[in-house]
């Protein structure tokens, strides 16, 4: 039965230049439904990438409660000042980075617009608990000076933030001094500043956004927190850097999935009516051939299946076909995007290998779906019917 499926799927194959015009339109609808999946979900898997496969799963988070972001997070000085206390309590050795956020303006030459990103305002310890951070260009700000340090990712794609450049920010005039890497996390889409001069800038005291602590181990890590969490009087909440951007992408891929979905259902369901359509067209193309066939000794079965791996494979080829347009498209573009709210994320788009396979994977289906009820109809042709046709 074996040989006799792939002797049938070979004269299927075989008649496709007879049928290229209908075969064309089944390969380009699943082609189109393929792509966009690819396409919609590269740009979130790139997203999570950036965000959090940069994060670490060492360092501690302390927000105020309540807030959703660094930027809505305010911590007073004595609350900052009791977190550290805890936190060198439960491991002296922890890496301590009190830092504070705020918005900025800058210009996104390629759409002539202006986005916000992240300032960033922190001390010498911020560096030290974010792996493969380091200095490229120039020089490390000094303290207390209105000077700038701008991730190399942001350099790229907005105007203004070249090295030796200036802006203006509160009232004031600060110079890029330095160029730094962040192994393609989002902290390369911010622009870093001294924390005590950002603070006498925007005049917020000593009031900070966050703070991140590294602690030595995970023992140690489990003890802060509890110790924090112990304190209600202080109004923080901590959690791990890598649980934050993980809830932040989450909520993401849930808008995505409401919103794409149903699109993707819609013209999956076209291009299975588009298979039917080239499927059925075959099967009466070639009815007298499936006569033929019958009558030598070819059982049902095997005529049912040469029917659906021909659907399949054309479906299967209209995946490769839109994965690959997909990938020349995208995977290395350099883009930005404020995915998660009003802060502007530069990055490199990838399609993940194992998102083609699924974009393939998704295109089987729809052959699958689309060559089943032609492939039932090609079994079940009357021989003695089949081969009246002419």
């Amino acid at each position: 039965m074996i040989r006799q499926a792939m002797v049938m799927t070979g004269l299927n194959l075989l008649s496709l230049p007879q049928r290229w015009g209908s075969a064309l339109i089944d390969v380009f609808g699943v082609a189109c439904v393929v792509a966009v999946f690819v396409g919609l979900f590269a740009v979130v898997a790139s997203y999570q990438a950036l965000l959090v496969t940069g994060s670490a799963d060492s360092v501690l988070l302390v927000m105020k409660s309540g807030a959703g972001a660094e930027n809505d997070s305010s911590i007073a000085q004595d609350d900052a000042a009791s977190v550290v206390t805890a936190a060198r309590a439960a491991d002296p050795k922890v890496v301590i980075s009190p830092e504070t956020s705020r918005l900025i303006s800058v210009k996104r030459p390629q759409n002539h617009d202006f986005v916000t990103v992240a300032l960033r305002g922190a001390g010498p310890d911020a560096i030290a608990l974010r792996e493969g951070m380091k200095l490229v260009a120039g020089r490390m700000v000094q303290s207390g000076r209105y000077e700038l340090l701008v991730g190399r990712a942001s350099q790229r794609q907005f105007a203004g933030l070249q090295l030796g450049s200036t802006l203006h920010l509160a009232d004031s005039d600060w110079r890029i001094v330095g160029v730094f890497a962040a192994t393609a996390t989002g902290v390369e889409s911010e622009v870093w500043a001294d924390l005590g001069a950002l603070q006498s800038a925007y005049k917020t005291g000593n009031r900070i956004s966050t703070l991140r602590l590294k602690p030595t181990s995970d023992a140690a890590a489990a003890s802060i927190r509890e110790r924090l969490k112990a304190d209600p009087n202080l109004g923080i909440g901590v959690q791990r850097e890598r649980d934050y951007f993980q809830g932040s992408i989450n909520g993401l891929f849930r808008t995505m999935r409401f919103f794409a979905y149903p699109v993707l259902l819609v013209m999956a369901i076209g291009a299975v009516f588009a298979a039917l359509n080239t499927m059925y067209g075959a099967v009466a193309a070639r009815t007298r051939e499936i006569g033929v066939a019958r009558s030598i000794g070819f059982g049902a079965t095997p005529v049912a299946v040469g029917v659906l791996v021909e659907s399949v494979l054309l479906s299967v080829l209209g995946g490769i076909v839109g994965v690959v347009v997909i990938h020349l498209a995208l995977d290395g573009m350099q883009t930005n995007t404020n995915f998660l709210g009003d802060t502007q994320f530069a990055f490199n788009l990838v399609v993940p290998p194992a998102l083609m396979l699924q974009g393939v994977l998704w295109a089987a289906l729809i052959g699958l779906l689309g060559g089943l009820l032609p492939a039932v109809r090609a079994g079940r042709l009357p021989i003695v019917e089949a081969l009246r046709e002419t």
